[in-house]
C-alpha cells in the first residue's frame, strides 16, 4: 500500500517538474497526464515520510530498547585469581605449581575461582519495568502529538496553496479583461474616438493587476514548496524561484501547475457546541496524555528511589586449590548503609514529580485555552462567511458588467468602470479569504481537539 502511494506521489512530482520546465520553452509541450495531489494523499505521505514524525517514531524505538534494558537482571560475575605464584620455584619445578611444596606447605600456590551474583530486593526490577513502560507510552503520545501538529501545518499549507490558486485565477481573469479593454481603447484612440488619457490610465491599472498576479503566483509556488517539505519531498521537485510575469504575457504560470492541487476551500459547518469540543479535547489531546504519562513516570521514579533504601544482597560461591588441597566456600555481601544515597534519589525524584505535576496542570490549561481561541475564530469566520451569499457575488458581477458595457458604449467614464472592477475583485478575493479563514478555523479546532472533526 505504501509502495503504491509512493509511486503515485513520485508520479505527481515528475509531472509537476515537467510543468515548470515547460515555462522555459516557447512552444507548448505535449500534454502530460496530471497526477493530482489531494489532501488525503498528502496526509498519507506525511505519515510515512515527514522527518519530524520519523524522528518522533525513532524516539519510541529508543524507549522500547530502554524498556528491554530495564528488565535485565544483574549479571553474575566470575573472578579467577592466583596467589603465591613463586616464579623461580615454579619455573624450576613446574610440578609444584599444582601440588604441595614439601619443605613449606604455606608457600603453596593458591588458585581461586569466585562466582558472585547480586540479588535485587524491594521489587526494584518490577518498578524499573513499570517506569519504562510508562515512558514508552509517553513517547508514543509524543509521536501522536508530532503527527497532530505536522498534519495541521500540512492542512494550513495546502489551504494556502488553494487560496493562492483561486486568487490567482481571479486576478488573471480580470487582467485578461483589462487587456481586452486596453486593446479596444487603443483602437479607439488610433481612430480618434477616445482620448489618450484613458489609455494611460488603463496602463497604470494593468501594472497594478500584473503585480497582483505576480503576488498570487509567488504565494502559490511557495505554498507548494511548504507542502512538499511537509510530505518529505522537499528536494524532489525543481520549482523555478525566478518565475516572472513578462509584460507581453498574461502569466508565466501554466494551467498544468494550477491543477496539481486537488481541493477547494469549502467545508461544512460543525454541528457540536463548545462544551462537547472541550470534552473531546481533554480526552483526545496527545500532548495532554503525554504530560499525564510523564507525571505517572515521575511517580514510578519516586517509588523506585524509595526502593533504594532496601539493601540488595550479594551471594557468592568459591572454589580454591592450594597445593594438592581443594576447598569450597560461600559468601554473603550486604551494604553497610544505603540511606544517604536513597535519600538523595528520593529528593531528586520528588522534585521531578512536582515539576511533572506543574507541566500537567499547564497542559490542561493550554488545552482549554486552545479550544476557546479556536472556537472564537471558528464562530467569527463562520459569521463573516455568511455575509458572502450568492446574491452578493451576483450583484458584484452584474455591477462590473454593467459598468463595463456603459464605458465601452460611452455612457460612463473610465473611473466608474475601474471602481466597479476593483469592487468585483475585492468581493471575490474577500470571498476566497472568508472561505479560507473558515476552513482554517475548523482545522484549528481539530488541532485543539486532537482528532478529526470533518471528513
Amino acid at each position: 500500500m505504501l509502495q503504491s502511494r509512493s509511486y503515485s506521489l513520485n508520479a505527481f512530482v515528475f509531472v509537476l517538474t515537467l510543468a515548470f520546465s515547460a515555462i522555459d520553452f516557447a512552444e507548448s509541450p505535449r500534454p502530460q497526464p496530471i497526477q493530482r495531489l489531494s489532501l488525503q494523499n498528502a496526509t498519507d505521505a506525511l505519515i510515512a515520510k515527514n522527518l519530524t514524525v520519523l524522528a518522533a517514531r525513532y524516539n519510541v524505538d529508543l524507549f522500547r530498547a530502554q524498556r528491554v534494558a530495564a528488565a535485565l537482571k544483574p549479571n553474575p560475575t566470575i573472578v579467577f585469581s592466583v596467589n603465591q605464584f613463586t616464579i623461580p620455584r615454579n619455573i624450576v619445578h613446574p610440578k609444584y605449581a599444582f601440588s604441595t611444596f614439601p619443605d613449606n606447605g604455606a608457600a603453596n600456590t593458591t588458585y581461586t575461582i569466585d562466582v558472585e551474583k547480586t540479588i535485587e530486593r524491594g521489587a526494584k526490577r518490577e518498578l524499573r519495568i513499570g517506569q519504562a513502560d510508562i515512558q514508552t507510552h509517553a513517547a508514543e503520545a509524543q509521536l501522536s502529538d508530532a503527527l497532530r501538529q505536522q498534519t495541521f501545518e500540512l492542512k494550513q499549507a495546502f489551504l494556502s496553496a488553494v487560496l493562492a490558486r483561486e486568487n490567482f485565477r481571479v486576478v488573471r481573469d480580470n487582467l485578461k479583461d483589462f487587456c481586452r479593454t486596453e486593446q479596444l481603447l487603443t483602437t479607439q484612440v488610433k481612430e480618434g474616438y477616445s482620448a489618450g488619457v484613458d489609455l494611460r490610465r488603463i496602463g497604470l491599472e494593468l501594472v497594478e493587476f500584473q503585480g497582483a498576479v505576480s503576488a498570487a503566483e509567488q504565494s502559490y509556488v511557495q505554498s507548494l514548496r511548504d507542502v512538499f517539505n511537509l510530505i518529505g519531498e522537499g528536494d524532489a521537485a525543481s520549482l523555478d524561484a525566478s518565475l516572472q510575469i513578462a509584460s507581453s504575457d498574461i502569466t508565466s504560470l501554466p494551467d498544468q501547475v494550477l491543477d496539481v492541487i486537488e481541493g477547494d476551500l469549502d467545508l461544512q459547518p460543525l454541528s457540536m457546541g463548545i462544551e462537547e469540543i472541550r470534552r473531546l479535547a481533554l480526552a483526545n489531546r496527545p500532548d495532554l496524555r503525554a504530560a499525564q504519562l510523564d507525571y505517572d513516570a515521575a511517580e514510578a521514579a519516586l517509588k523506585l528511589a524509595a526502593a533504594e533504601r532496601v539493601r540488595d544482597v550479594t551471594l557468592g560461591t568459591q572454589y580454591a586449590r592450594s597445593g594438592s588441597d581443594n576447598a569450597v566456600g560461600v559468601a554473603l555481601g550486604v551494604p553497610l548503609s544505603t540511606r544517604a544515597r536513597a535519600d538523595a534519589a528520593i529528593a531528586e525524584a520528588t522534585a521531578a514529580k512536582l515539576q511533572a505535576e506543574a507541566r500537567l496542570r499547564q497542559s490542561q490549561a493550554q488545552v482549554l485555552t486552545d479550544v476557546e481561541k479556536a472556537f472564537v475564530a471558528y464562530r467569527i469566520s463562520r459569521d463573516r462567511l455568511s455575509l458572502f451569499n450568492g446574491q452578493v457575488l451576483r450583484n458584484a458581477s452584474e455591477v462590473r458588467n454593467i459598468e463595463q458595457v456603459a464605458y465601452r458604449e460611452g455612457a460612463k467614464g473610465l473611473l466608474n468602470f475601474i471602481d466597479a472592477q476593483r469592487a468585483y475583485n475585492q468581493t471575490l478575493v474577500g470571498y476566497n479569504q472568508a472561505r479560507y479563514d473558515f476552513a482554517l478555523s475548523i482545522y484549528q479546532l481539530e488541532l485543539a481537539v486532537g482528532s478529526p472533526l470533518t471528513n
